[in-house]
């Protein structure tokens, strides 16, 4: 998908998944000067002057990987605030933050996030210990070993010629307009979740399914996994619960609402919902274009 890079995405780390399993090389890399670690806390990620805050790793700080050999690691701020800089959420750091440092501060939010919820062993319920540098969990009591999970979602730009497919919920803001999503359900594709999720969602059915995208996404932590779909039946209408509204709207409507002059909003321009919508509408102008310029040839 053309444009920036993606929000979130490209943390520009060796993760050194070989060398982080022994214990020696991974005190030495937590022992150097110039190892850093990121600082997260329940009130958010720790910044100062747009950029992360920078400490030193301390014993319980996980490894993330290294850049030009410096090493990377992330821990949880729980007693006290920190010396310096001040807490904000993920998504006002996806705005503020370089995207290498973005990308960082998504990896290092969803991964402990998971550590703080399995912190117990899902097969016996005994405490689990960290193993891996912080990319793994293990039982001491029934040996099961537990990995960091990403949970893949679809979100799907449906389209009906110069149509595009909106939805809202109702905890949105007023005016508030997406491209659907839901997640992916055992046993499925992904091109039979698009599939499952839109008409469940809108009562529309889809044909062609074609891949786009995809963008982390580190609440807590899921992958967004952005298609392209194309309508081939069924009138809008909420279906399933998830949303308040859903219908169709035409690429002037969707223009104004990115040009600020209509009371229609758009997801931010971190998400990928929104470089869905972008796409579509550059997709329209370039087609339009090229009409406008077949027509001038025939003259």
């Amino acid at each position: 998908m053309a444009g920036p890079p993606i929000v979130f995405a490209g943390a520009p780390l060796d993760r050194a998944p070989v060398e982080r399993r022994r214990p020696e090389w991974l005190a030495a890399r937590r022992a150097d000067p110039e190892a850093r670690s990121l600082l997260l806390s329940e009130r958010g990620l720790w910044v100062e002057d747009g950029r992360l805050v920078l400490v030193s790793p301390g014993d319980d700080a996980l490894f993330l990987g290294l850049k030009g050999g410096q090493a990377f690691f992330a821990q949880a701020v729980r007693d006290g605030d920190p010396e310096r800089g001040r807490p904000v959420g993920l998504r006002e750091a996806a705005s503020d933050l370089p995207a290498h440092e973005a990308a960082l501060a998504a990896y290092a939010a969803s991964l402990l996030s998971w550590h703080q919820r399995h912190r117990f062993c899902a097969n016996c319920g005994a405490p689990t210990s960290v193993a891996d540098a912080g990319h793994q969990r293990r039982c001491p009591e029934c040996g099961a070993e537990h990995f960091p999970r990403t949970d893949p979602v679809v979100i799907v730009r449906v389209v009906d010629g110069d149509r595009l497919l909106l939805g809202r919920q109702d905890r949105w803001e007023d005016g508030r307009f997406s491209v659907l999503a839901g997640f992916v359900e055992p046993g499925e594709t992904l091109e039979e979740a698009v599939r499952r999720e839109v008409s469940e969602e809108s009562g529309v059915e889809v044909g062609e399914v074609e891949y786009v995208a995809s963008q982390p996404w580190p609440f807590p932590s899921s992958l967004m996994v952005g298609f392209h779909a194309v309508a081939a039946g069924g009138r809008p209408r909420p279906g399933d619960g998830e949303l308040s509204a859903v219908r169709w709207f035409d690429r002037t409507e969707v223009e104004a609402a990115v040009a600020g002059t209509s009371d229609l909003h758009l997801p931010q321009p971190y998400s990928i919902s929104r470089r869905l919508i972008d796409g579509w509408l550059a997709m329209r102008a370039t087609a339009t274009a090229k009409s406008h310029d077949s027509a001038r040839d025939c003259r």
